[in-house]
């Protein structure tokens, strides 16, 4: 939950690395607001599974954490980049390119010549047996890439038009209202560690939204 939460963080600074970007205190301060809002919020009541998730190998798990947010906001930094340097590109054009190279690395990965040597089982074959016998699967598996690509649309073009931060933030709190809505539907009442996380998020992205009337950030 803390490392999902705290994506902005890398993204902003990866931001000033790769792309030069600038942000104010007051930028870092209502980020750090929101993530810790939105991890104060979901990680309540849910100690006792994290403590056994993470006993065997906490090491292992904060670096794994660690990589996946710097690679994580190398990435949202460096399509920022793209688009700054060069803005004829579309959001279009990086959605394509992006699944691409993500096509051909799945590709060596679950048709490579480990899987076709027999150095281990063949995923890729092992995945469309699979739908080949069970139909409903296949169907279900080709809905999921569906919604995923429409899906994709909308974040792209995002970063394109707003930036990696503003993206971050809408996919991050997304998940927050999700939660805080569901709540509510069901009559849960939440507890006062709760109602302080949605204060902590309201507040972040109030400044935030004032930040938005301020100049832009300017690249160095």
């Amino acid at each position: 939950v803390l490392v999902k939460s705290s994506k902005a963080i890398p993204v902003m600074i990866m931001g000033t690395i790769i792309g030069g970007k600038v942000y104010s205190a007051l930028e870092y301060f209502s980020t750090i607001l929101i993530a810790a809002g939105i991890s104060l919020f979901a990680s309540r009541g849910s100690s006792k599974v994290s403590s056994k998730l993470a006993a065997p190998n906490t090491g292992l798990g904060y670096g794994l954490c660690f990589l996946n947010l710097i690679l994580d906001g190398f990435t949202n930094a460096a399509q920022e980049t793209v688009h700054n340097r060069h803005p004829q590109t579309s959001s279009l054009h990086t959605m394509c390119y992006m699944n691409l190279w993500c096509g051909i690395y799945y590709g060596v990965y679950l048709f490579g010549p480990m899987g076709l040597l027999g150095l281990r089982s063949n995923l890729g074959m092992d995945c469309i047996g699979f739908c080949l016998r069970h139909h409903r699967a296949a169907l279900h598996v080709a809905l999921f890439c569906l919604c995923g690509a429409w899906g994709q649309l909308f974040i792209f073009e995002t970063i394109k038009t707003f930036g990696a931060l503003a993206n971050t933030l809408i996919t991050t709190t997304r998940k927050f209202f999700n939660i805080l809505i569901s709540v509510l539907i069901n009559g849960n009442p939440l507890l006062a560690e709760q109602w302080a996380a949605v204060a902590l998020v309201f507040s972040g992205l109030f400044l935030h939204s004032v930040m938005k009337r301020r100049p832009k950030s300017k690249s160095a």
